[in-house]
């Protein structure tokens, strides 16, 4: 059995703590991902600058971060939308059979049936187009900088 090889992408990635919780939250306000070892290693003081910057404006922070060969926990790519699609499908289906199960009200002229037919037809459209692979879903972006809100 021979191991799947690991290209060597390597991920910067600085996240920050809320400032309600200083160990607990965290959200990524800079990331970049498919650089070489080499790029890392020559702009390795790049990225520590631009944590230092975000700690020295936000004192009460925690300020972390991360360069790695190894990819991030973040998914990329087709692993992104593989899992993506199945979020989005599994969501799909129980709001399809909460629609399916659900008792309409009748008025007089019949707008509450017709809004609740249109629903279910496009909450179908949407399960058909997910199974089949055919509905639109954006892609994760592998460079993320969102420093200037911090600053």
């Amino acid at each position: 059995m021979s191991i799947p090889v690991i290209p060597n992408r390597c991920v910067c990635k600085i996240t920050i703590s809320e400032t309600w919780s200083y160990h607990q939250v965290r959200s990524t306000i800079y990331y970049r991902s498919g650089m070489s070892p080499d790029f890392v290693v020559r702009w390795r003081w790049y990225f520590d600058y631009l944590a230092s910057l975000v700690k020295v404006h936000n004192p009460h922070r925690n300020v972390v971060i991360r360069c790695d060969v190894l990819p991030d926990d973040i998914l990329l790519g087709k692993e992104w939308h593989d899992y993506r699609r199945d979020t989005m499908l599994k969501t799909a289906r129980r709001r399809l059979a909460q629609l399916e199960n659900a008792a309409v009200a009748t008025d007089i002229f019949g707008f509450a049936q017709e809004d609740h037919a249109r629903d279910l037809a496009s909450q179908k459209a949407m399960v058909e187009a997910l199974e089949a692979d055919t509905y639109p879903i954006p892609d994760f972006p592998s460079y993320i900088n969102r420093i200037k809100e911090f600053l």
